[in-house]
């Protein structure tokens, strides 16, 4: 059974699904991405408002477990020309959020234009050619991570 759960780090929020939390480490798929997450025992925490346990009830008080999320390095993608033509215009800047189907750039082959899209989402990280430049099939356009 799968559990789907809305998991809160730092100040951004993120939805994980769990296959089996009787599992160490957990596999997650965090926003899609799978990810490890290994669970630590510790004391569980007061909360201010909760009653306080008498030292009998604390004595046989299992601890909480605590998760760490350990992400794996982002992926570096590589958006490749998928033919020969020239760079009419790129529609990106290094550090732009690309979502699937986003115009990456235009390039011309066999004198038509073509709009480019990105086939994944990511971050810009690189740009390799400029308007005007002439690129052959597999040259990379763009990095998104």
């Amino acid at each position: 059974m799968s559990h789907r759960l809305k998991v809160k780090v730092k100040d951004r929020w993120y939805t994980v699904e769990v296959e089996s939390l009787e599992a160490n480490p957990i596999r997650a798929l965090v926003d899609g991405e799978p990810v490890d997450v290994d669970v630590d025992s510790l004391q569980a925490e007061a909360v201010a408002d909760a009653p306080q346990p008498t030292p009998e009830q604390e004595a046989v008080q299992t601890p909480k477990p605590q998760a760490t999320i350990a992400r794996p390095p982002t992926p570096i993608r590589v958006f490749r020309s998928p033919m020969p033509g020239g760079i009419i215009s790129i529609s990106v800047k290094v550090g732009d959020q690309v979502v699937t189907g986003d115009e990456i750039c235009v390039l011309e082959a066999m004198k038509m234009r073509q709009s480019l899209r990105a086939d994944w989402s990511g971050v810009v990280k690189a740009i390799h050619v400029i308007p005007g430049q002439q690129v052959r099939d597999g040259d990379p356009i763009v990095e998104l991570e």
